[in-house]
């Protein structure tokens, strides 16, 4: 029963961000706008993690196979982009890195706030 609750919490969010996709036009993809929401919960509190862990974990675990969609889609209109595979490859080797120094930049921060907020909480 715990899982099926997660399941359709998680769900219920990506729904909302679906439907606020359709009312602003569009503007942003409603799958985004559905991790938002979540971000906001979890950051507000309104939302424990354990609430969604277990679920989360299990996609997460098994994430190869939400990419097997996409992967089909790339071989669909693999003879229109076959000229452009060098930029596409560039693209995604520039990315990549990007990703990964915004993560470590992030991770910095992160641990730098929790060291203050320690120092914070060691005061009072």
């Amino acid at each position: 029963m715990k899982i099926l609750r997660q399941i359709t919490l998680l769900f219920a969010i990506c729904v909302a961000g679906d439907c606020f996709s359709a009312l602003i036009g569009g503007a942003l993809p409603g799958n985004v706008l559905g991790m938002a929401f979540l971000l906001a919960l979890l950051l507000t509190r309104r939302l424990k993690p354990a609430a969604v862990e277990t679920v989360a974990d299990f996609f997460l675990g098994n994430m190869s196979v939400l990419f097997i969609p996409a992967t089909l889609g790339i071989l669909r209109v693999y003879p229109q982009i076959q000229g452009e595979l060098f930029k596409l490859a560039l693209i995604c080797f520039v990315t990549t890195f990007l990703t990964a120094a915004c993560t470590g930049w992030t991770v910095l921060l992160a641990q730098k706030i929790q060291r203050k907020e320690g120092k914070a909480c060691v005061r009072h």
